[in-house]
Protein backbone atom coordinates (compact mmCIF):
# COMPACT_ATOMS: atom_id res chain seq x y z
CA UNK A 1 0.00 0.00 0.00
CA UNK A 2 1.32 3.53 -0.69
CA UNK A 3 2.09 5.92 1.81
CA UNK A 4 0.08 8.96 1.65
CA UNK A 5 2.20 12.48 0.23
CA UNK A 6 3.41 14.54 2.43
CA UNK A 7 3.14 17.98 2.42
CA UNK A 8 1.15 20.56 0.19
CA UNK A 9 0.18 17.66 -1.72
CA UNK A 10 -1.22 15.75 1.23
CA UNK A 11 -3.32 18.36 2.67
CA UNK A 12 -4.89 19.11 -0.47
CA UNK A 13 -5.70 15.39 -1.49
CA UNK A 14 -7.28 14.95 2.38
CA UNK A 15 -9.18 18.08 2.04
CA UNK A 16 -9.93 16.78 -1.24
CA UNK A 17 -11.18 12.98 0.03
CA UNK A 18 -12.68 14.92 3.06
CA UNK A 19 -15.47 17.11 0.85
CA UNK A 20 -16.11 14.00 -1.62
CA UNK A 21 -17.02 12.21 1.62
CA UNK A 22 -19.36 15.08 2.68
CA UNK A 23 -21.32 15.19 -0.79
CA UNK A 24 -21.97 11.30 -0.55
CA UNK A 25 -22.86 11.73 2.81
CA UNK A 26 -25.66 14.50 1.87
CA UNK A 27 -26.50 12.25 -1.27
CA UNK A 28 -27.46 9.20 0.70
CA UNK A 29 -29.41 11.96 3.23
CA UNK A 30 -31.44 13.21 0.48
CA UNK A 31 -32.45 9.45 -1.00
CA UNK A 32 -35.76 8.73 0.25
CA UNK A 33 -36.19 5.92 3.06
CA UNK A 34 -38.82 2.98 3.82
CA UNK A 35 -39.22 2.65 7.43
CA UNK A 36 -41.01 -0.70 8.20
CA UNK A 37 -42.34 -1.26 11.84
CA UNK A 38 -42.94 -5.19 12.21
CA UNK A 39 -43.64 -4.50 16.20
CA UNK A 40 -44.12 -0.72 17.70
CA UNK A 41 -41.45 1.10 18.22
CA UNK A 42 -39.02 -1.75 16.07
CA UNK A 43 -38.64 0.46 12.79
CA UNK A 44 -35.98 -1.09 10.21
CA UNK A 45 -35.21 0.43 6.77
CA UNK A 46 -36.15 -1.31 3.76
CA UNK A 47 -32.80 -1.37 1.50
CA UNK A 48 -32.90 1.37 -1.44
CA UNK A 49 -33.28 -0.96 -4.58
CA UNK A 50 -35.07 -4.12 -2.53
CA UNK A 51 -38.19 -5.58 -3.82
CA UNK A 52 -41.03 -3.61 -3.17
CA UNK A 53 -39.03 -0.38 -2.19
CA UNK A 54 -40.28 1.92 -5.44
CA UNK A 55 -44.10 0.40 -5.41
CA UNK A 56 -43.95 1.53 -1.45
CA UNK A 57 -42.52 5.03 -2.03
CA UNK A 58 -45.07 5.95 -5.67
CA UNK A 59 -47.85 4.90 -2.90
CA UNK A 60 -46.24 7.22 -0.22
CA UNK A 61 -45.94 10.04 -2.58
CA UNK A 62 -49.54 9.99 -3.97
CA UNK A 63 -50.66 10.06 -0.24
CA UNK A 64 -48.60 13.26 0.33
CA UNK A 65 -49.99 14.62 -3.17
CA UNK A 66 -53.63 13.66 -1.72
CA UNK A 67 -53.03 15.32 1.63
CA UNK A 68 -51.71 18.46 -0.37
CA UNK A 69 -54.43 18.74 -2.76
CA UNK A 70 -57.00 18.54 0.48
CA UNK A 71 -55.48 21.65 2.79
CA UNK A 72 -54.83 23.65 -0.33
CA UNK A 73 -51.20 22.93 -2.13
CA UNK A 74 -48.43 22.18 -0.42
CA UNK A 75 -47.07 23.16 2.73
CA UNK A 76 -44.24 25.59 1.00
CA UNK A 77 -46.97 27.26 -0.86
CA UNK A 78 -49.38 27.47 2.53
CA UNK A 79 -46.32 29.50 4.21
CA UNK A 80 -45.99 31.34 1.19
CA UNK A 81 -49.97 32.52 1.23
CA UNK A 82 -49.52 33.03 4.87
CA UNK A 83 -45.99 35.51 4.77
CA UNK A 84 -48.03 37.11 1.93
CA UNK A 85 -51.17 37.93 3.84
CA UNK A 86 -49.25 39.30 6.88
CA UNK A 87 -47.00 41.09 5.16
CA UNK A 88 -50.36 43.54 3.29
CA UNK A 89 -51.85 43.16 7.21
CA UNK A 90 -48.10 45.01 7.88
CA UNK A 91 -48.75 47.60 5.20
CA UNK A 92 -52.31 48.05 5.73
CA UNK A 93 -51.27 48.54 9.28
CA UNK A 94 -48.41 51.35 8.34
CA UNK A 95 -50.46 53.24 5.76
CA UNK A 96 -53.25 53.43 8.60
CA UNK A 97 -51.25 54.89 11.18
CA UNK A 98 -49.37 57.35 8.46
CA UNK A 99 -52.61 58.42 7.68
CA UNK A 100 -53.46 59.44 11.29
CA UNK A 101 -50.17 61.31 11.35
CA UNK A 102 -51.04 63.62 8.50
CA UNK A 103 -54.62 64.35 9.38
CA UNK A 104 -54.47 68.33 10.38
CA UNK A 105 -55.13 68.25 14.28
CA UNK A 106 -57.79 71.10 14.07
CA UNK A 107 -60.47 68.85 12.51
CA UNK A 108 -60.95 67.06 15.63
CA UNK A 109 -64.10 69.01 16.72
CA UNK A 110 -63.14 72.69 16.65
Amino acid sequence: MREPAKGAIGRATAVAEGMAAGVRRRQREREPRVLLFARPGEPRILAPGAKGQDRILDVAERMIALVDEAEGGTRRDRARARRAAHSEQRESRRAARSHERRRDPTEDGA
